[in-house]
């Protein structure tokens, strides 16, 4: 349909009005004509303008179409018919923008979970500011009712958090000292403190608000097919009817007959109800996901997903918790290895490095200056502590279960640190669900192959590979893609390319870094990998409505073009089925992933 904006339910309503009473007079007389010229000229002046536009621009749109068809109709003598052309048409308009806004409502709601203001603690006093203006490490006084406003960690007190409006879960959670809360859920019961951890712009609802945003610029392969289509279909048709038109009144005769059922011909044959049935369908899938904590960066992803035949995972911090543990810590000489350590991790943002720096914090421990380092994702840290050259990483010459890293100098290991971690409560149950659908999952690590191994077998993953820097991830996902479309799971700096490789990428949306979340076509709000299922199942169903739209809107179409020759179908009958109602059960249709965005005549 066109691209009008601001249709208002006031102009159907005195649109109709003054069409009923033209059909209290004479078809023919003069104030039946000027009433349907009324009607015609309330509903229709956005199409007509349309329609000049797009003709002088040299686009054949849907609204010249139907504006030939008021003017062919008016040639006619068949005013009522015209009126009522140009009054189905701005309904169905009406219709189909409310249905698309609304399927766009989810951002002005998130939109509403933003804050503006913040109660920060500054000594002992309470002070309200700009949330805006708050900074990572102040301190927020959260009491209960409250909407969190930043994203951070509670420092003091505990409670029940609704967090629905970001994650989708249905109750709320417990949180309490250490727990992450997130800008725009709800503290339920008690007095928190929260050391504030992202600023505004970087929250997590900011960041969904952000992408969801962008998401609108990505268009699956059948959307972009449909755009094209109609290009060269809209002129097709035009010339077409112009031929039913002129040709069998030549041959046949009686011109007025066929110039007729040629414009029934053009407004059937029109493309609106083919074009909107996809992304329809798509903007409700998209919408629909948010709403379940998984914020999916464009409808060519969701198509993407349907039809995934592999999907890879990172191992920690993806199918594990990443809150690593230190399990041992070995000497083999004089050195306080966790002392060198932590003064190498000091600032360094993933879980080994938390794993080291709180242990030392716990301990006393005071971080060293380290001078010139390097870090390196995949590889490891070196720097000069105390004088002396260091190196922090893995070691591919040893293996075990457990994940070790060890300390080296002078090209000699000195020390080992060896950690632990648990495995997601939702990773077993995903990979139950993977198994019997078919779909083949892999491990991809930078861990030695016996930890791969370990975590492999404990959840039945059908294949695995350790001792993998970043560009080695790369390289395997590429080669996988040959085989067919793959999926790759991560969250860490080093699964960065790994994810821009993989036909989907999918990131955690809690613990992953900036740059996993940006390159990632998909993000797990919540962490909770179940949910990778959920996508799955939404593009397949997804792609279902998109087929069944697109071949009811051809057999509906086809068969009144074909009726129309035989002057079996009027001009608002062409309107009122082939436009209006095909488009309305499209939009219907597409809608039903997303229910609670169509209500037509609810209050706005």
């Amino acid at each position: 349909m066109s691209c009008n904006n601001g249709k208002d339910k006031k102009i159907i309503f005195l649109s109709i009005g003054l069409f009923i009473i033209g059909l209290q007079y004479n078809g023919q007389s003069l104030p039946a004509l000027l009433l349907f010229t009324a009607t015609v000229l309330v509903s229709g002046l956005g199409t007509f303008k349309e329609a000049i536009l797009s003709l002088y621009h040299g686009r054949f749109t849907i609204d010249l179409l139907i504006t030939l068809a008021v003017i062919g109709a008016y040639s006619l003598g068949d005013y009522p018919e015209a009126a009522l052309v140009v009054l189905l048409y701005y309904i169905a308009e009406y219709l189909e923008e409310y249905a698309t806004g609304q399927a766009h409502e989810s951002i002005k709601d998130l939109m509403k979970l933003k804050p503006e203001i913040a109660t920060i603690k500054v000594g002992k006093r309470e002070v309200k500011v700009d949330a805006s203006r708050v900074q990572p490490g102040e301190i927020m006084i959260i009491r209960p009712g409250d909407m969190i406003p930043l994203d951070g960690e509670i420092i003091e007190g505990s409670s029940y958090v609704d967090q629905s409006n970001i994650t989708g879960e249905s109750k709320p959670v417990t949180r309490t000292v250490g727990d992450e809360v997130f800008a725009g859920t709800i503290n339920l019961e008690g007095y928190l403190e929260v050391k504030v951890t992202r600023n505004s712009e970087r929250t997590i609802i900011a960041r969904v608000i952000e992408l969801i945003e962008k998401a609108r610029m990505r268009r699956s392969s059948k959307e972009l097919f449909m755009d094209k289509f109609a290009s060269y279909y809209t002129p097709t048709i035009i010339i077409a009817s112009m031929l039913t038109g002129i040709i069998p009144s030549i041959i046949l005769g009686n011109p007025e007959t066929w110039i007729y059922r040629a414009l029934v011909l053009m407004v059937i044959a029109c493309p609106c109800a083919l074009v909107i049935s996809v992304p329809v369908a798509m903007i409700s899938g998209i919408t629909a996901a948010t709403r379940e904590g998984i914020l999916i960066k464009g409808s060519s992803y969701l198509e993407e997903m349907s039809k995934i035949e592999t999907i890879v995972f990172d191992k920690t911090g993806t199918l594990t918790e990443g809150e690593l543990t230190i399990k041992e810590i070995k000497t083999y000489n004089d050195t306080n290895v966790l002392k060198v350590a932590a003064s190498l991790e000091k600032g360094l943002k993933h879980p080994i490095a938390y794993a080291i720096t709180n242990l030392a914090g716990e301990k006393g421990i005071e971080p060293l200056k380290v001078e010139n380092p390097e870090y390196k994702p995949g590889y490891g840290i070196k720097g000069k502590v105390g004088g002396k050259l260091y190196f922090l990483g893995q070691d591919t010459r040893q293996e075990s279960e457990d994940t070790s890293i060890f300390l080296e100098s002078e090209g000699k290991i000195i020390g080992e640190i060896t950690l632990e971690d648990k495995i997601r409560p939702s990773a077993p149950t995903l990979i139950e669900t993977l198994s019997k659908e078919n779909i083949r999952t892999m491990i991809l690590t930078g861990d030695n192959q016996k930890v791969a191994e370990k975590i492999a077998k404990e959840l039945k993953i059908n294949e695995y590979i350790g001792g993998l820097l970043p560009e080695d991830k790369f390289d395997l996902i590429e080669s996988l893609r040959s085989k067919g479309r793959v999926a790759m799971v991560g969250d860490g700096i080093n699964d960065a390319p790994a994810l821009a490789a993989a036909d989907i990428g999918i990131a955690m949306g809690t613990r992953g870094s900036d740059i996993a979340l940006d390159t990632a076509d998909i993000v797990l709000i919540d962490d909770n990998l179940q949910k990778i299922h959920q996508i799955i199942e939404l593009g397949k169903r997804t792609m279902k409505i998109v087929q069944e739209n697109i071949a009811l809107s051809i057999l509906i179409k086809g068969s009144l073009a074909l009726f129309s020759i035989f002057g079996l179908v009027s001009l608002w009958m062409a309107v009122g089925i082939g436009d209006m109602g095909l488009s309305l059960a499209v939009i219907i249709n597409g809608l039903r992933n997303n229910p609670k965005t169509f209500i037509p005549w609810k209050k706005r």
